[in-house]
């Protein structure tokens, strides 16, 4: 996959995520009346990674550090997943979880099992995931 077909992938994951359980990514609004739903997204411009957040509206640009996240509405769990995706954009190699918080395979996110196995197959499906977390036992 180039760079331009990872972002969409990506854009497609978090269409997915937003779809399901907490409906992380996805913000409701009403305008003139009108209960709208708009859904984050990642951008390319001049080949640098952003994140559009749902609810500011604004264009975040996405690099790992405690400045610049401006407009970023949700916390601090959300962004590292954002940051991973921005790397997954930029290289093309596994990024889940290299941000800190466990990935898509953690525990934390709130889903429902049968929710969380929807998002990590369709994570795979796509490419995002690349590998099987293995439960050891305490034996």
């Amino acid at each position: 996959m180039n760079k331009q077909e990872r972002l969409e992938a990506i854009n497609k994951l978090i269409e997915f995520i937003s779809e399901r359980g907490r409906q992380f990514f996805r913000t409701k609004v009403t305008v003139a009346g009108e209960l709208i739903e708009i859904i984050a997204e990642m951008k390319l411009i001049n080949g640098r990674v952003y994140y559009i957040d749902p609810y500011t509206k604004k264009q975040v640009t996405v690099r790992d550090t405690s400045i610049g996240w401006d407009g970023f509405s949700s916390g601090g769990t959300l962004r590292s997943l954002v940051l991973d995706f921005a790397d997954f954009i930029r290289t093309g190699k596994d990024t889940n979880g290299n941000h800190g918080y466990g990935g898509l395979y953690a525990t934390g996110w709130g889903h429902s099992e049968e929710v969380q196995k929807e998002i990590i197959d369709y994570a795979k499906e796509i490419g995002y995931l690349k590998y099987e977390i293995i439960q050891q036992s305490d034996h």
